[in-house]
């Protein structure tokens, strides 16, 4: 009878012990899934910002390397009045530009094909009082980058009978970012200043627009 009840007993123990972890269990999968998308998130915005400076280091080392000049891309012609009757530019040099500095902002992303970030947990809970706190979790995401580019052209008043051009280079790169099955799609925009002058005369309006 003691043995019928001991057993019992154990029996009860056990059953409350498999209770409580499958509790917990479902416990940590339920707060898993919660949690999981805002990590993403958060390690998104973190890839996003490594992205930008990986595009303008990837800029800047073309630029470095010299670049476009001014007079070799953009042509001022004017009348025997010395008034500017058109403003040029090479496209094919713009363009032979162009494709390098995309090609460089592509093969700067395949180098950095994977990328890990550390995302405070307590941040993802959006709870204020644990927002920047631990513990810290390394999320590792793969991108794929593809990189679009165009010209364009800002006219600035720069003293009286003066104007400021600046020949603008203008970047959209789409990234993809992947891990553990979720994908992220971010768009990331900029623009650099690849030419500049001071045009003396009056810029035709048709220009300008």
């Amino acid at each position: 009878m003691r043995y019928r009840r001991f057993v019992a007993r154990k029996n009860k123990v056990a059953f409350r012990l498999i209770c409580i972890f499958l509790a917990l269990l479902i416990g940590i999968l339920l707060a898993d899934a919660k949690l999981r998308p805002a990590v993403y998130d958060l390690a998104a915005v973190e890839i996003r910002a490594k992205a930008v400076k990986t595009i303008n280091t990837a800029v800047e080392s073309i630029l470095s390397e010299g670049g476009v000049a001014y007079a070799d891309i953009v042509s001022i012609s004017r009348n025997e009045s010395g008034s500017i009757t058109g403003i040029t530019t090479d496209i094919v040099k713009m363009n032979l530009f162009k494709s390098k500095v995309t090609n460089a902002v592509d093969d700067a992303f395949l180098l950095n094909e994977t990328v890990t970030v550390t995302v405070p947990l307590g941040s993802a809970t959006e709870i204020v009082f644990l927002s920047d706190t631990g513990p810290y979790i390394n999320v590792k995401m793969h991108i794929d980058s593809s990189t679009q580019s165009d010209f364009s052209n800002i006219f600035e008043s720069a003293g009286i009978n003066q104007t400021q051009h600046s020949v603008m280079l203008n970047l959209e790169t789409e990234i993809i970012l992947t891990a553990s099955g979720r994908r992220i799609n971010q768009t990331v925009k900029t623009s650099f200043c690849v030419a500049q002058t001071v045009i003396v005369g009056t810029v035709p309006s048709v220009m300008v627009e």
